[in-house]
């Protein structure tokens, strides 16, 4: 089994230093009393192309040699390993193509284009994106550069927790570290130079609830591989299973996993007995559920929202700030801010009223 050694990643910094920007870490004294910890974050996204997959790419690509620059890399990824490529490439005087999901985010895939790639889409359903990258790397004879499961990738998103250590330095101490985790690269990394420096320190992945493979493989001992799901908000961590090399790193490093829901509940909000929230519902402040009511996935509430007890929501809605929902009525359709309705389906109030006194009449 391959490794990575603290000395890879030391090694990878002196060569990509030079192209990257410093994320210098940031804290916030509410976010410090909330937890009731002091907290410290690596804000990545101000790095460039937006995320620290630059440096993997920058690791893997300043290792190649001229004729296989000038022969182009080859990637798959959703985004961000995307983005990374391409601007290494750019800066490299390389030329790079990449292999992404026809459904990745539009944002995503024109940023990656703008970047002088070539974009060439596949169905996550249908096809297998290693075997296309791998078909196309020895067609067109490109080096190919995996997302994560890369020792020269792990060297490049370790060197971020080298930047974390230099900071230490000046009286920061870390217990713990939670890492946003794909298929592990930049865990992996992080989890050998800060067990490295503090053999004490304990490193959390972080996944959505829907993709916590980690969080699965690491409870189990082996790679668990998650089946047919549906995609969340954070698309960039929606990989199906841990990488051998990263999951080997990490499960040797006593990595643990947590997960996060997608589903969101707003401050002073109040949930009576038996309430359903499905899956990425997201209810707003200071709104009052009574008993039995249930939503579908999905669906979006504002702030100030009463809804009646036995009420059903649909999937995929948008109800309104200060709006009443009565009790055993069915929500069907959006609502608009400052309404009232009632009924199944759920109408304006009004007219419920005038059409209960026709039928009573």
């Amino acid at each position: 089994m391959s490794q990575v050694k603290l000395d890879d990643i030391k090694n990878a910094y002196n060569r990509i230093n030079k192209y990257l920007n410093r994320t210098e870490l940031v804290t916030s004294e509410l976010l410090n009393q909330e937890i009731g910890a002091q907290v410290f974050l690596k804000p990545e996204q101000l790095q460039k192309t937006g995320s620290f997959k630059i440096r993997g790419a920058l690791s893997a690509m300043t290792l190649l040699d001229k004729k296989q620059l000038q022969n182009g890399v080859i990637a798959f990824s959703s985004g961000n390993h995307a983005q990374g490529i391409a601007y290494a490439a750019k800066l490299l005087n390389s030329t790079a193509v990449i292999v992404m999901p026809k459904d990745a985010p539009k944002i995503k895939i024109k940023k990656t284009k703008a970047l002088g790639a070539r974009v060439i889409f596949y169905d996550r359903q249908k096809d297998i994106r290693e075997e296309i990258g791998e078909t196309i790397a020895l067609k067109e004879n490109r080096t190919l550069i995996k997302p994560f499961d890369s020792t020269h990738v792990i060297s490049g998103q370790g060197t971020a927790a080298l930047e974390v250590i230099e900071a230490e330095k000046n009286n920061k101490k870390f217990d713990a570290a939670i890492i946003c985790t794909s298929g592990g690269g930049l865990t992996a990394g992080t989890s050998i130079v800060l067990k490295n420096h503090n053999p004490n320190c304990k490193i959390y992945t972080a996944e959505p609830a829907a993709w916590n493979d980690h969080q699965q493989s690491f409870l189990a001992n082996k790679r668990i591989y998650i089946k047919d799901i549906e995609h969340g908000i954070c698309d960039a961590l929606e990989s199906p299973f841990p990488g051998i090399i990263t999951f080997a790193i990490n499960n040797k490093n006593k990595v643990k996993g947590l997960s996060v829901d997608d589903t969101e509940i707003g401050k002073n909000t109040y949930l009576d007995n038996q309430v359903h929230i499905a899956h990425n519902v997201k209810i707003g402040s200071n709104c009052m559920i009574a008993g039995q009511v249930g939503f579908a996935g999905s669906s979006t509430l504002g702030n100030n929202v009463s809804i009646g007890g036995q009420a059903g929501i649909s999937g995929h809605l948008k109800i309104g700030n200060n709006v009443k929902i009565g009790g055993g009525s069915g929500v069907v359709k959006n609502i608009e801010d400052n309404q009232i309705v009632m009924g199944y389906p759920a109408i304006p109030f009004k007219d419920f009223v005038k059409k209960n006194k026709k039928n009573n009449g």
